[in-house]
């Protein structure tokens, strides 16, 4: 097969990248294919032009080529533009193709129509038909790129693990992946058509008229946790993203966050669980990081101490004794800095500015070789000083 190109061979290797549109022209007729060629990339810089004389090199070229848009003659020996037109729509369904022919009548205008034709153009004199060409072929291709990366979007969306839905500005979906529908136990042709309203408790929606919905529509988005139903009637927590539309729509992105609340919950028991073990501890508990900050105690603490929550919070150790300042600050100096569990035995001040004697243990916290803090508790001696 001899390829000819209205330039360059090379612009061959220069295919459906970028703006470049990549043409492959079919004609029986050698000189009229050179001549459109030149003109063509005349009309438009993009243009990149391989000519053929016959289909069945011409098929050739699109089964080893990415071609942008075809445009055939119609009378051609061996198979004719409808023929060739026929086995392009066969491989290529979408491809453009521009029926070019000298030989036109209404017959082989609606066959070519028909057939799928892209546009039907009768050859004329002169070469503003060449611009005309020019014309409808970029607009063709320009339409064939755009779909496809509408497609591309579309796949995107239907194999995307979160739900993806748009809803009109009525509150129906007009779209929704199959993930979308998964979350509500549901197929998409179930909800299509449907209120987004079907998807929510009765409390849940008015909280979305109330409150969710004003906030989209007064700054273009809203992100934040909900909860849905299924059609069994479970309520489902989930993760929403809304974005308004210019239509007054919207576009809803959906996760289900069951897997996260419940570990949250079970988190919630085990600190619960905890505190409460804690706060049944008849020792002092306490936790401070290495500026000497409280960051946790149990309820014995304040019991003992008279100091309220909020008041601990802004108290370091030091600050709980008297006398024994000193002797407690070198302890914590040696735990933090020798990395060893130390003992003191001091007495513990009280708000009321009574003391009781208490025995501290504390033990350095390490993580990845760094020091943290210190925990420890405090066990009540039997001697105490009033």
């Amino acid at each position: 097969m001899a390829v000819k190109e209205g330039v360059k061979l090379e612009h061959l290797d220069i295919v459906g990248s970028g703006d470049e549109i990549t043409i492959l022209h079919v004609d029986d007729d050698p000189d009229f294919v050179e001549l459109a060629a030149t003109f063509l990339q005349r009309e438009t810089s993009s243009f990149r032009v391989c000519t053929e004389t016959n289909v069945a090199d011409g098929l050739d070229v699109l089964r080893n080529r990415e071609i942008d848009c075809v445009v055939s003659d119609y009378e051609m020996p061996g198979q004719n533009g409808l023929e060739f037109l026929a086995t392009v729509r066969e491989e290529f369904p979408e491809l453009p193709f521009v029926l070019f022919t000298g030989k036109g009548s209404e017959e082989i205008a609606s066959e070519a129509i028909s057939a799928g034709v892209t546009e039907y153009l009768q050859k004329e004199t002169g070469t503003d038909q060449y611009t005309v060409l020019a014309n409808r072929i970029e607009q063709a291709v320009k339409r064939r790129r755009a779909e496809r990366e509408v497609y591309r979007g579309f796949q995107a969306m239907e194999s995307a693990q979160e739900g993806i839905g748009i809803i009109n500005e009525d509150g129906t979906y007009q779209y929704m992946n199959r993930s979308y529908a998964e979350i509500y136990d549901r197929e998409p042709v179930e909800l299509i058509g449907e209120h987004w309203e079907k998807l929510y408790p009765e409390a849940e929606a008015e909280r979305f008229y109330d409150e969710i919905l004003p906030t989209l529509e007064r700054q273009g988005w809203w992100r934040g946790e909900s909860v849905g139903v299924t059609k069994h009637g479970e309520k489902v927590p989930e993760s929403l993203a809304l974005t308004h539309m210019n239509d007054g729509g919207h576009v809803c992105v959906v996760r289900d966050i069951s897997d996260r609340k419940a570990r949250e919950r079970d988190l919630h028991r085990e600190q619960q669980f905890l505190n409460t073990a804690l706060d049944a501890l008849g020792d002092l508990f306490y936790v401070f990081d290495e500026e000497l900050n409280f960051l946790r105690w149990n309820d014995r603490l304040e019991e003992v101490t008279g100091y309220s929550a909020a008041e601990l919070a802004e108290l370091s150790p030091a600050d709980l004794f008297d006398e024994d300042t000193d002797r407690i600050k070198r302890a914590i100096n040696d735990a933090l800095s020798g990395r060893r569990q130390v003992t003191v035995e001091a007495d513990l001040r009280r708000k009321d500015g009574g003391a009781v004697r208490y025995e501290f243990a504390g033990s350095p916290i390490e993580e990845d070789g760094e020091v943290l803090g210190i925990c420890g508790v405090g066990r009540k001696v039997d001697r105490t000083r009033q």
